[in-house]
């Protein structure tokens, strides 16, 4: 079936040049920068080490948001802005976006010798933010981060009634990976640092690591850890190149079990699992 509407047609529609207007799909760094704040994003994406600013006057910013069915990576819309002055970064002369309080809140530190550019953000399009979400195309397309709106008319495939956060899915339902772990929605970041308990992680080809979580931040400090190092420590893990593992939750323990006893509960999944003959569990 063919597309309903292209992002380049929203842009025509609302008097947007898309010869001289780039879409930009920031990593997870970007993504994690916009739950931080618009004022920590927009200091962000200030300064970028390849140019993908080049040439164009307006630059319509995306952050990573699922993958569809098809294996098509998507696109969130978080803003347009304007593209003025660039100069090589020196350490010294910030960028316009780049306020004392955005420096502070986003810990982002840009490297000298980057180009910075002052961008300011366009009210027209600020009914959009995190409403629009596009088709960007395959894994191996979204290396191609900075795009021309007039050569790549990506598929609108939804528009939202509002930008709200989707509501949590429940422990039972909720999955994740470690590439998406700093893309979670505040709300559910809260959810998953509030409980503790068991959690499966998959490896692409499909061997499965039992742990548990019973640290001050529960499941979601114990999660972050892997998306910091992708291997959190555990020994098997590190012994293996780098992969996005599928996460999921086994159980939710109690409030008072203690951290013995949640060790406990992960003995007994890793049994019902087989994970340390057929696994990557080494114990």
């Amino acid at each position: 079936m063919p597309p309903i509407v292209h992002f380049t047609e929203v842009l025509t529609k609302r008097g947007v040049d898309p010869r001289q207007s780039r879409l930009l799909r920031h990593n997870a760094t970007g993504a994690e920068q916009w739950r931080r704040g618009r004022d920590c994003f927009g200091h962000f994406a200030s300064y970028q080490g390849k140019a993908p600013y080049k040439d164009c006057r307006l630059a319509f910013q995306f952050i990573p948001e699922r993958a569809l069915g098809d294996g098509d990576q998507t696109a969130l819309f978080v803003g347009a802005t304007s593209v003025a002055e660039h100069w090589l970064y020196d350490g010294q002369r910030p960028a316009r976006m780049s306020t004392p309080t955005a420096m502070r809140n986003s810990g982002y530190m840009p490297e000298v010798g980057a180009t910075a550019y002052d961008l300011e953000w366009l009210p027209e399009f600020d009914d959009l933010v995190e409403r629009l979400v596009v088709r960007w195309g395959p894994t191996a397309a979204t290396r191609a981060w900075s795009q021309w709106a007039s050569r790549q008319h990506k598929e609108v495939v939804e528009l939202r009634r509002d930008s709200a956060e989707p509501v949590f899915p429940g422990f039972a339902t909720f999955t994740t990976s470690f590439d998406a772990i700093p893309l979670l929605w505040p709300s559910w970041r809260a959810v998953l640092a509030a409980v503790k308990g068991v959690y499966l992680l998959v490896h692409p080809d499909g061997d499965q690591y039992v742990g548990s979580a019973s640290g001050d931040e529960g499941f979601l400090g114990r999660f972050r850890e892997y998306a910091a190092n992708g291997h959190g420590g555990n020994h098997l893990l590190q012994h293996r190149p780098r992969a996005n593992y599928a996460v999921s939750i086994l159980e939710v323990t109690s409030s008072t079990m203690s951290a013995s006893e949640i060790v406990r509960r992960e003995s007994v999944w890793k049994n019902k699992l087989g994970s340390r003959s057929h696994g990557l569990n080494a114990n």
